[in-house]
């Protein structure tokens, strides 16, 4: 696909060494090449024999087609309709390529300034209202600012994460989602606890979130504690970070929490242990369910093994589930959990068959 824009390449690199005479004949020749260029690259991407040959040709491709806009933005003056044309039939490519790709492209790849500019305008017009209208809902003002502060920092040259294409998404579905629960009039809700878990489920693992968060637990321990207890108060967005190279917020407030019970029992003569399993909750009740019909357990009664799991085995994101969790069965639900656990049953059952070679006879 690469190859296509070699004509659109050509025509924008040499941009900035045309005569002044000649800058309307070639903006108008990179207007027309962004217009026609589209048919062209989607037929070369139809020739992709491999998926990952499509995904990695669709990725050098968006990348190339990244450079050229911020080439041919360097070099126009948008105060000039001309010019200001051209850059917009170039973004008007680069957002074609990013609707029908959307799945292959980054989400890591830096966002583009036009972008960036709507997302801008997007958090103007509903940031500072929402986030008012929450402290009026009893949310903690410091909780608020780390809010602010995160969001305002992304679009801080030199700043750690730095505004990538999943906080194109990321971002509005945040500010959209805030704006919900600011405007919500329901009477006697807990508002602050329904804003963690909001926060929770879109992963906003924001350092100094987290550090206000310990702060307050280090404060009443039990309302968190209680909170963490129940998964089923959660369902986290997959994919969404605030920032992607970090662990999710979940993981770092439970990992955090289980630091501070280990601490506070160390003293003790019973070490505070757990059971850190590999299984996401649907996987690990399912586990339950199959160790109970096989008799693993020495209880026959699913709620009495139930009761055990809810105190020691915790889930790969670190939760405990509860009894409740445990024992519900959902079969529609869980049928991606029974095809990971055959997989681990035949590793299993391949590895005693490895150690055990008579059970083949």
């Amino acid at each position: 696909m690469i190859t296509s824009l070699y004509p659109l390449m050509l025509l924008i690199e040499t941009f900035a060494h045309v005569s002044p005479s000649s800058r309307s004949k070639q903006l108008e020749a990179i207007a027309s090449a962004c217009t026609e260029h589209l048919n062209d690259a989607l037929a070369l991407h139809r020739q992709y024999t491999h998926a990952d040959q499509a995904i990695r040709g669709i990725q050098l491709y968006h990348t190339q087609l990244l450079r050229l806009h911020e080439v041919l933005y360097t070099c126009c003056d948008l105060s000039i309709s001309e010019e200001h044309n051209a850059i917009l039939r170039v973004e008007e490519l680069l957002e074609s390529v990013e609707f029908l790709f959307k799945k292959d492209i980054n989400p890591l790849t830096p966002l583009p300034q036009h972008h960036e500019k709507r997302i801008r305008q997007y958090l103007d017009l509903h940031l500072e209202d929402s986030l008012e209208r929450l402290r009026l809902k009893q949310i903690p003002q410091a909780y608020l600012d780390e809010v602010h502060s995160a969001i305002e920092s992304l679009f801080q040259r030199g700043k750690i994460p730095y505004l990538q294409y999943h906080h194109q998404q990321y971002l509005v579905q945040l500010i959209d989602a805030l704006r919900q629960l600011a405007q919500d009039e329901r009477q006697h809700k807990n508002w602050p606890s329904r804003f963690l878990i909001l926060m929770i489920n879109f992963n906003f693992n924001h350092i100094g979130f987290l550090n206000r968060w310990k702060e307050f637990y280090e404060a009443d321990p039990a309302a968190t504690d209680n909170l963490l207890r129940y998964p089923q108060h959660f369902s986290a967005i997959p994919g969404f970070a605030y920032d992607p190279n970090r662990s999710t917020l979940l993981m770092l407030m439970c990992q955090y929490i289980e630091t501070e019970s280990a601490d506070d029992k160390s003293s003790s003569a019973v070490p505070y242990r757990f059971i850190h399993s590999n299984l996401n909750g649907k996987e690990l009740k399912l586990w339950l369910h199959l160790c109970v019909k096989a008799k693993v357990m020495r209880s026959s009664e699913k709620k009495e093994a139930a009761e055990e799991f809810s105190k020691l085995v915790k889930t790969k994101e670190g939760i405990l589930l509860s009894i409740h969790s445990l024992t519900k069965m959902d079969r529609g639900s869980e049928f991606p959990a029974a095809v990971h656990l055959r997989k681990v049953l035949k590793t299993m059952l391949n590895e005693l068959h490895e150690k055990f070679p008579e059970l083949n006879g």
